[in-house]
């Protein structure tokens, strides 16, 4: 049984309950009204019966209930034991009313039905004396509309909060995404702008000593192929980090342990010189902290190989307890710079990968002619203590 089936049986369990409860004991004889039982049978189940379809027309339903009531009062019957036939019926049409209708369209039409109710049963006191009538109506459809304007506001301030959550989960979602892509599209220019600055120098350095140094071309020539087929492979891992298609086949991200094979692979080229030096006992960081500075040391070792060929490199690695201190300072070079490859987002990678991380950088140019960026790792007192 679906939800609206079980709607209608539990409404159909309060009309019968109603009609047994109110009208059932004059039915029986255990009480003596006015009308005959008939006349008190038929309006005892016309007031009742409307309660099955009052989810659906709320209003509807408590005008034909009034209407009942009135015609009731004009025509002698009581189908109750009370005076003006008091009773559940009444103030569960006004509940239903003041839950599922607007306020202020709910309070016309209780009010519209309460006066009704008054002026029939003034109406019928006056035409039947003998027959007692009150404002007892006016009692039960007070609180009965308050009650059910409570719950309408509930389930309204219910419905509310579950779309800002709804709303709320999207946007952590649509953030989430966007951290993602941001942190692929830095991995991509960081794997990207390395390789090709190597290979746009070392091509620039095999057309320059061609004919004369056919060695030193040879050699460009073998470093051009060395960095794009370790480019080419460093894609291909974000690639498949990027489908999701073969998680177990990606390769590690490298890490602060892979410094000093970089630092040989540059070297090698022969670009740039490359030395790693290590201040404070070297341990484990966060995977984070160290992706992001192993690629801080590779961006700013980019940037030398492409603005200070022939530069003498230091990178230092500063190891405190609260913070991992990364250095890398070049003696200006004596090459004449490549010309530019990308769009100038080194620094800007360098600052956006610091500042994820709750960090600090600076860079700039030194006094004897050199270039230094120096990056400030936070980490946190728990990582320190659990790292090995």
């Amino acid at each position: 049984m679906g939800a609206g089936g079980f709607a209608m049986l539990v409404d159909l369990t309060i009309a019968i309950t109603c009609f047994a409860l109110f009208t059932g004991p004059l039915l029986l004889g255990v009480v003596d009204r006015h009308g005959s039982p008939a006349a008190q049978a038929a309006f005892g189940a016309l007031a009742a019966a409307p309660l099955i379809l009052r989810r659906r027309r709320p209003v509807a339903v408590l005008c034909v209930i009034t209407a009942v009531s009135v015609a009731a009062m004009l025509l002698r019957v009581q189908f109750t034991p009370f005076v003006s036939d008091a009773g559940l019926v009444f103030p569960i049409a006004v509940y239903t009313v003041a839950d599922r209708c607007a306020r202020r369209v709910s309070a016309v039409v209780t009010a519209g039905a309460v006066l009704a109710v008054s002026l029939g049963g003034a109406v019928a006191f006056s035409l039947h004396p003998e027959i007692e009538q009150d404002a007892v109506h006016l009692l039960l459809a007070v609180p009965a509309w308050i009650i059910g304007d409570a719950t309408r506001s509930r389930r309204k301030f219910q419905a509310r909060v579950r779309e800002q959550e709804r709303l709320s989960a999207l946007e952590r979602q649509r953030r989430l995404r966007a951290e993602d892509h941001l942190r692929l599209s830095r991995e991509v220019h960081d794997v990207v702008s390395h390789g090709l600055s190597m290979i746009v120098v070392r091509a620039g350095i095999g057309r320059v000593v061609f004919d004369e140094q056919p060695e030193e071309a040879r050699r460009a020539l073998a470093t051009i192929e060395t960095a794009g087929r370790s480019a080419l492979s460093d894609l291909r891992g974000l690639l498949r980090e990027i489908r999701k298609t073969a998680p177990g086949d990606a390769a590690a991200a490298p890490g602060l342990a892979d410094l000093t094979a970089l630092a040989a692979q540059i070297s090698d080229d022969g670009v740039v010189s490359v030395r790693v030096v290590e201040d404070g006992p070297p341990r484990s960081y966060p995977p984070a902290v160290e992706l992001s500075g192993y690629r801080i040391v590779q961006e700013a070792v980019t940037n030398v190989v492409k603005h200070a060929p022939g530069a003498a490199v230091t990178v230092r690695l500063t190891h405190r307890p609260d913070h991992l201190l990364l250095t890398v300072s070049d003696d200006g070079g004596h090459g004449a710079p490549a010309d530019p490859v990308g769009a100038g987002l080194g620094l800007a990678g360098i600052g956006e990968r610091v500042e994820l991380l709750g960090g600090d950088v600076v860079a700039g140019p030194d006094p004897d002619g050199g270039f230094t960026v120096r990056a400030r790792l936070p980490v946190r007192v728990t990582d320190a203590a659990g790292a090995p």
